[in-house]
């Protein structure tokens, strides 16, 4: 089990196995349990799942976490998810400098081009926020029917332990909030793109219904893509998945 130090305010539960951390984050949402910064951890779940309801491989060994945020409105909770990116990246650069840590729009976090870590964000009722994250510290999922190839960190040297990185992430990311709270979404924004994969970069977003390609430009206040399509003007992308074909 997780059994790391968590700066304040984090709490931590800790559990050996469970189905999805975000569920069980919700059900102590739902049943007036939860608390600010609580950490629901677990060595391994069963049904771990990503955005779109993709499964996530969560094996013991890996990082799989809920942290319960407190929140004043719906409508801009999903800008936590920026936060908690460059959080992660911070965090990741400081443990294991030669990773080479970007983040990747909207919620992904890349280790030289392969993913290392998602996210999928969750409401618990209108109060609650419920930020679930994946690290694949020991070993990456099979490259079978992913859009992007992974590593863990360990294939990038990494000796330390899922406790070792939520450690780092708490600390990196309090601050993140506060300014959150303090001062809306543009110091999350400037983080998030000092970060960013593929900033500047032809890109493919590959949408429900069609495709679409043009220069990442950015992001827009409450934190859409800003896809710059030329002589069509500036796309604004709320929902899709995201490729970089010129990256290298």
């Amino acid at each position: 089990m997780i059994s790391a130090r968590l700066p304040a305010p984090f709490g931590l539960i800790s559990l050996d196995s469970v189905g999805s951390t975000n569920d069980e984050a919700r059900r102590l949402a739902q049943s007036g349990a939860a608390a600010d910064f609580l950490v629901v951890s677990a060595e391994s779940q069963s049904a771990g799942r990503g955005r779109r309801g993709r499964a996530w491989v969560s094996p013991a060994g890996n990082l799989h976490f809920s942290l319960l945020i407190r929140i004043q409105s719906l409508s801009s909770a999903a800008q936590l998810g920026f936060a908690a990116a460059a959080a992660l990246v911070s965090a990741l650069s400081t443990l294991l400098p030669q990773g080479q840590f970007q983040a990747k729009w909207p919620n992904d976090v890349m280790a030289a081009g392969r993913k290392c870590a998602g996210m999928l964000l969750e409401s618990a009722g209108t109060d609650w926020l419920v930020l679930g994250i994946g690290v694949n510290v020991v070993a990456a999922p099979p490259p079978v029917g992913l859009n992007h190839p992974a590593c863990a960190l360990a294939d990038l040297g990494f000796s330390g332990t899922a406790d070792d990185v939520l450690a780092a992430f708490c600390t990196d990311f309090l601050p993140l909030v506060q300014a959150w709270r303090g001062q809306g979404f543009a110091p999350v924004r400037q983080a998030w793109l000092n970060c960013a994969r593929g900033l500047g970069q032809p890109t493919v977003v590959r949408l429900e219904t069609d495709t679409q390609t043009g220069i990442f430009a950015g992001l827009d206040e409450e934190g859409a893509l800003l896809l710059d399509q030329g002589a069509s003007g500036f796309r604004r992308i709320l929902a899709g998945d995201v490729f970089f074909p010129d990256a290298r």
